[in-house]
């Protein structure tokens, strides 16, 4: 049996996290994400997010009006966001869900947690419909070399999403949005 890496948040480290989604200090990057949701995607399209943390942006999506769900790996993060949305536990590399339900998903600050990309990508792809997008928000690493491991440069966006996908990737500092189309 072949043995997959990912990372996973413990209770401190999601109880941290809430905290500073609380006082918001990542409200930009959410604005943000849920406008570049709006410009692929109209109010009711289908949303996943993969890795929605205490579940902000995910509240923010329904809010807009799209039936969005999360899926996440952390049973502390999964009972923060559950408050706030419907989110299922599960790992970016076996989706809980069925082929071709959403037509878009969206990984915000989350890539860079995933281990190998392959698996995971081809269960984004396979979840998504025909001409699907997904979405992936991280911090640009090449301008902002103090984010270390926790963001992501333009090349290596695309060097990973391009294996299933077609992708464009724009520099709006200090983030990557990365938007890969399922062909």
């Amino acid at each position: 049996m072949a043995t997959v890496e990912f990372e996973r948040f413990g209770p401190a480290t999601s109880a941290f996290y809430n905290l500073l989604v609380s006082i918001g200090a990542f409200e930009w990057a959410y604005a943000a994400a849920l406008k570049a949701v709006k410009r692929l995607v109209p109010p009711g399209g289908r949303l996943l997010e993969i890795g929605p943390g205490v579940g902000a942006l995910l509240k923010k999506l329904i809010s807009a009006g799209y039936d969005a769900v999360g899926v996440d790996a952390s049973p502390p993060m999964l009972r923060y966001s559950r408050a706030k949305g419907v989110s299922v536990a599960g790992v970016s590399f076996l989706l809980p869900l069925r082929g071709e339900a959403f037509d878009a998903a969206v990984a915000l600050f989350t890539l860079h947690h995933w281990g190998d990309h392959g698996p995971s990508l081809r269960e984004v792809k396979r979840v998504l419909k025909p001409g699907g997008y997904f979405l992936v928000v991280e911090a640009d690493q090449a301008r902002m070399p103090l984010v270390g491991s926790h963001g992501c440069t333009a090349q290596c966006l695309r060097d990973v999403l391009s294996a299933e996908f077609d992708v464009a990737v724009e520099r709006r500092f200090p983030l990557l949005f990365a938007v890969a189309r399922k062909p």
